[in-house]
């Protein structure tokens, strides 16, 4: 099922579908084609050191690296690519805690189009500050969560006209985050077992698609804070069901429960779970900075947190394992707290 930008077939299934169609191979390669002059290929490291604090052969692929900081530009550029001159002429919505703001503000900047991002006011300062800077209008007030933040942007979309870009349960979204996943199988095919950091759910999804693309058999692990996990709670259920109350620190996976697309392709990829503590995604911040120089958020180190859980509870990979550091948007004090002896941060 691939594209022609002129025509933009893309369109055409979403308005059959509500938006809700499962993205395909073809459309993960043709993103990954339409991306590569706006994203950078980033590298994939590989540190002896911290295989030894991990307890595994870790292979890192460093989306903290990214243009904006964070994988989430990937998903973002694909969407906006795909709207017609029309529909970006009457504005653009989305909504987000920082990563995906700075992915749809970056698209929105290369596409000539108006954006408004409602973000929760707790969201962390300098996020918030990146969003303003590249020229969007930034909604924060009255803001407390991710719920609220959805809320206020369907009052405000239909309020003014504007088209909603979807931060992660969107089939374009979904395919432009997984070129993330593409690229590590490509530069790293004996891989046994994916960590992806979980909330919305857009990047694990593409994960599972990107895997089919490159033909890998492979484990997938969703890893998400034990303050902010619906992903297990919902596939048993089947249908997404929204957590009540989000207590974490790890900012970047405060959605309240995965969308429905990406639940369904979860579902069917046979993904396992596995929760990690604060402290532990907290340990795995300052484990990068000083063990591989990479700075990563929260979300960005939850992978590796999750990987290491895995091997306090004795569960070996049998080989390299993948960790897709997701983003690099940290607050400057909490990462100096950390690397400095703050608890979590000590190793």
């Amino acid at each position: 099922m691939s594209h022609s930008r002129r025509r933009d077939p893309s369109r055409t299934r979403e308005q059959r579908d509500g938006g809700r169609t499962t993205p395909s191979v073809a459309d993960v390669h043709e993103a990954a084609a339409a991306l590569s002059e706006h994203v950078v290929r980033t590298p994939v490291l590989h540190s002896p050191e911290l295989d030894a604090w991990a307890g595994l052969s870790v292979r890192a692929k460093a989306e903290a690296l990214q243009r904006t900081g964070s994988f989430k530009v990937r998903g973002a550029l694909n969407k906006v690519r795909t709207l017609g001159a029309a529909e970006r002429g009457r504005g653009l919505i989305t909504v987000s805690a920082g990563n995906a703001a700075l992915g749809a503000a970056y698209a929105a900047k290369v596409y000539g189009a108006a954006l408004t991002v409602v973000m929760p006011a707790t969201a962390v300062r300098e996020k918030r500050e990146a969003v303003a800077e590249l020229g969007a209008h930034v909604v924060t007030e009255g803001i407390r969560d991710a719920a609220a933040a959805f809320d206020r942007a369907a009052e405000l979309q239909a309020d003014g006209g504007l088209v909603f870009l979807h931060p992660f349960d969107d089939p374009m979204v979904i395919a432009g985050a997984a070129t993330a996943t593409l690229e590590l199988l490509q530069d790293c095919p004996d891989l046994t077992r994916l960590y992806v950091p979980c909330s919305g759910g857009g990047l694990l999804a593409g994960a599972a698609i990107a895997a089919r693309a490159a033909g890998a058999d492979i484990e997938l692990v969703a890893v998400q804070p034990v303050g902010s996990a619906s992903l297990a709670r919902s596939l048993e259920a089947g249908t997404p069901l929204r957590r009540q109350r989000v207590e974490t620190v790890v900012d970047g996976l405060t959605a309240p429960a995965p969308g429905e697309l990406n639940l369904r392709m979860i579902a069917a990829a046979d993904v396992r779970v596995r929760t990690v503590t604060d402290d532990a995604t907290l340990a795995a911040v300052a484990a990068l900075a000083r063990r591989s120089r990479l700075i990563a958020e929260p979300a960005g180190a939850a992978a590796l947190a999750g990987a290491r859980a895995d091997v306090e509870d004795g569960l070996g990979a049998g080989g390299p394992v993948g960790v897709l550091v997701s983003g690099s948007n940290v607050s400057w004090q909490l990462l100096a707290e950390l690397l400095v002896g703050r608890p979590g941060g000590a190793n």
